[in-house]
């Protein structure tokens, strides 16, 4: 008994600690898992209990034949004395302004190719024009969370008994624009207007000359109020230069497709934005990290109805860490690591608990307690698996049919920070005849919106000596990509595996 409370008491503070820290996303991996609406906690049945739930491991081939035991094998597990499986599951995701924000930034002029010196009349207003625009630009864009990820899973276990070993390779990759909204000014008003005058201008406000088509004397009145304020810094004089100044630049370069407003809009943004364009660091991100595992499980029952498991991972990670600057400023320089990785390796450590009574069952798994973590030292990049605790229930009133419920207890970072999770899944199987297995869910980001209900179906089609599955999943929302509606997530699954 003592012995039994000091596991107890290390599975629970396992979970105190993944409730309070952020962990890699806890995906639908495994064929069945997917096709059942992304959760296995409770019901899991094969090799792949691994990576669901290792104390199942522990009810495995177990030889009780009382009425007891019996009564709670909702899942015939004591007639499996070994298998196997092979898997492999791919999918991608993408969330937030990713796309609306790509556009803006395709369409701006290249800080380095806006005309800074020797600047005079024409090329005066010109410059303000380009600034006005590229602030107006850079104002735009929404900061929202935003992303794009691909992942994939492929691995292979055998289970003997209480005993197995498997071999997983994970790879996640994710995308994503970091803004820079700060710098957005370029800081040359005072140098290049410190005396020269542009043509046109008048000494009166509002002004009067050159003749205004876009700017209403109420706007002029307006802008020169901005442009004075302490967040312009310009003086009078200043102000009046470069009001005439942008209206002689939009009426030789784009007379009819600008609004007066628009254009008032753009330019008191220019004057009064922070920072300085020539130093703006909006770029892309590209990061990502491939996790090839070889792990021992073992799986140990305390009685007929309670099991506990643990799998010992070691770990191999290669990162990568891209970054490019999108807008080619002249006081920046990209970083890139030009296509380079970086391997480091290390232990993880999961643990699983199972509880089984006539025609329910309920599971705890925490994965990676340790919190392996793995850096890229080049751009200081770390990749770090923290704890991540999932819980789960089944109704199985027949070996035949399976509902479950799962949850995640902790919210979830993915490759990016930027991509948060936190699921929870409905699905159920119905294993018609043990020969053919149909399977239908879902599940609901919880951390985030953006993708919507993500629906789920999947296939098993027993050959006796091997079994084949194949699931796949999608999600109701859509993004935008390059002017096409797409789904914001899809994923498919399939596996062979064998069971005895």
């Amino acid at each position: 008994m003592k012995r039994n409370s000091l596991i107890y008491m290390a599975v629970a503070s396992s979970v105190f600690m993944a409730t309070v820290v952020s962990a890699a996303e806890f995906r639908s991996s495994t064929v069945r898992a997917l096709g059942m609406g992304g959760s296995n906690i409770a019901s899991t049945t094969g090799a792949d209990a691994t990576y669901w739930n290792p104390a199942a491991y522990g009810f495995f081939g177990e030889s009780d034949d009382s009425a007891e035991a019996k009564s709670v094998d909702n899942s015939r597990l004591s007639e499996k004395a070994w298998g196997m499986d092979l898997g492999l599951d791919a999918g991608a995701k993408a969330f937030g302004p990713l796309d609306k924000n790509t556009t803006i930034l395709k369409s701006l002029v290249a800080p380095s190719s806006i005309q800074t010196t020797n600047l005079t009349g024409a090329s005066v207003g010109q410059t303000v024009a380009d600034v006005a625009a590229f602030s107006d630009g850079i104002s735009s864009l929404d900061p929202s969370p935003m992303g794009v990820g691909v992942f994939a899973d492929a691995g292979t276990g055998v289970r003997i008994g209480s005993y197995g070993v498997n071999v997983r390779g994970t790879l996640d990759i994710g995308g994503t624009v970091v803004l820079d909204n700060q710098n957005a000014k370029l800081d040359v008003f005072n140098a290049l207007l410190g005396g020269t005058v542009p043509v046109g201008t008048p000494s009166t406000l509002p002004p009067t000359s050159p003749t205004y088509l876009y700017f209403t004397a109420a706007q002029r009145q307006a802008m020169y109020a901005g442009l004075t304020s302490s967040a312009g810094g310009l003086t009078g004089a200043q102000a009046v230069a470069v009001i005439a100044s942008y209206e002689t630049a939009l009426s030789a370069n784009n007379p009819t497709n600008i609004q007066p407003q628009d254009a008032a809009n753009n330019l008191v943004t220019a004057a009064t934005a922070p920072g300085d364009i020539t130093k703006n660091t909006t770029k892309w991100a590209l990061r990502g990290a491939l996790v090839k595992e070889f792990g021992v499980t073992y799986g140990h029952a305390i009685n007929d109805r309670l099991s506990i498991g643990g799998v010992l991972k070691y770990m191999q990670a290669e990162l990568f860490d891209y970054q490019t600057d999108i807008l080619a400023t002249s006081g920046n320089t990209a970083t890139s690591n030009n296509g380079a990785t970086e391997t480091s390796t290390g232990f993880g450590l999961d643990l699983g608990v199972m509880y089984r009574m006539p025609s329910y069952q309920f599971g705890l798994t925490v994965r990676n307690i340790n919190a392996p973590s793995f850096t890229y030292s080049a751009t200081g990049y770390t990749y770090k698996m923290d704890p991540q605790a999932k819980v789960g229930a089944a109704w199985m009133p027949s070996p035949e049919f399976t509902l479950e419920l799962g949850y995640d207890v902790t919210k979830n970072k993915g490759v990016i920070e930027t991509d948060e999770s936190q699921y929870v899944n409905f699905g159920f199987e119905w294993d018609a005849w043990q020969v053919l297995a149909l399977r239908a869910g879902a599940y609901q980001n919880l951390a985030q919106s953006d993708i919507g209900l993500v629906t789920t179906a999947g296939l098993g089609l027993n050959l006796w000596a091997v079994r084949l599955d194949i699931a796949g999943a999608i999600s109701s929302n859509k993004v935008t990509f390059e002017g096409k509606d797409v789904p914001a997530y899809a994923m498919a699954s399939l596996a062979l595996s064998s069971d005895f």
